[in-house]
């Protein structure tokens, strides 16, 4: 009988007790916001690295992730350079506001991203990162992402990074640092890579067709080491994650742990592309299959309590469930000519 009720569950894709339907009327969909905030730059060079990796992710939120044009803020240190898609200066003032609109409108459930694009610096104990007019430290993003009930992303791939990480962990929080500490202060090269992790296929590990924060984070990690070992140079930057909360981020997060494991579960790109995202038919689908991994990872996170036979046949039917939701959202993907 019970055999019966777990393949029941698994093929119709309900929790046992749980009348139909009922799964995906008690997830609401989730909106996400998309923050770029490109610093103060100091040079041409500079400059313009990061319009182009402004522009690239700015393209890849409409494009590649189904983000709409109104949940997407650019902000840059010249905002007439592209006015079409800078909706303003990245100063102090204008990032603040723009933060606490999004904070103050956030539900449980949403989602946040910024990301930092820039130079960082360090004077005595203060950590800042640089912008046009007065910087903003740490603790500036902490006091105005701190009463958010969303699911927050903050990559700062600025030099002397490190220090934001213990300053904006927490729950429902992944944060990633180009650099370990606000002694490395030279320039970073894990922006370039990060970038190009989010905007293509180049991240994409376990092949399917979307970049989980886990997967751009450890492809721009070892671009870096690779590019330090070819030269032949000490490594002046060593990126860290840190998404349980602990204010502790690491290099080797992962599947396994301590950190790793939220950013795992977090893409920016829909499951099956942006064209899908906008069918009303894929929506609860999406939703019901953002409840089984959810329900994966936390069956995950108790697994050294429980006997391995115990969490096998508890994961199963899981597995199974997910694959069938999975097999239903991919049948309505857009035909490719």
């Amino acid at each position: 009988m019970m055999r019966l009720t777990m393949l029941l569950t698994a093929v119709l894709g309900l929790s046992v007790g749980q009348e139909p339907g009922a799964l995906v009327r008690e997830q609401p969909l989730a909106r996400t916001w998309f923050v770029v905030v490109s610093g103060v730059s100091g040079e041409k060079r500079f400059a313009d690295s990061f319009a182009q990796w402004g522009t690239l992710l700015v393209n890849a939120a409409g494009a590649r992730f189904g983000i709409p044009d109104s949940m997407t803020y650019y902000l840059a240190e010249d905002s007439t350079r592209d006015a079409r898609r800078i909706r303003g200066r990245s100063s102090k003032a204008t990032i603040e506001a723009t933060l606490q609109r999004i904070v103050a409108t956030a539900r449980e459930g949403d989602r946040l991203f910024v990301v930092l694009l820039g130079h960082g610096s360090a004077q005595g104990q203060e950590v800042r990162f640089n912008l046009p007019g007065p910087d903003m430290t740490p603790g500036d993003f902490a006091r105005i992402l701190g009463p958010s009930l969303a699911t927050i992303a903050f990559i700062n791939t600025a030099s002397a990074s490190g220090d934001f990480v213990k300053a904006l962990s927490g729950p429902r929080r992944v944060v990633i640092t180009a650099t370990r500490s606000a002694r490395e202060q030279n320039e970073t090269f894990f922006p370039g890579h990060f970038v190009r992790a989010l905007t293509s296929d180049a991240g994409d590990t376990d092949k399917d067709g979307r970049v989980s924060l886990l997967e751009a984070f450890t492809f721009a990690r070892r671009e870096v080491e690779k590019r330090f070992e070819s030269s032949g140079l000490l490594a002046t930057e060593h990126p860290l994650l840190d998404d349980d909360g602990d204010g502790t981020g690491h290099a080797d997060a992962g599947d396994k742990g301590p950190d790793g494991r939220l950013a795992r579960s977090m893409h920016l790109a829909p499951l099956g592309g942006a064209a899908l995202a906008a069918d009303p038919r894929a929506a609860p689908l999406v939703a019901k299959r953002s409840a089984i991994e959810a329900r994966i990872d936390a069956l995950r996170g108790r697994r050294t309590e429980m006997t391995e036979d115990a969490y096998q046949k508890a994961l199963e039917p899981l597995l199974v469930e997910l694959a069938e939701t999975t097999r239903a959202i991919r049948a309505l993907e857009p035909r490719k000519p």
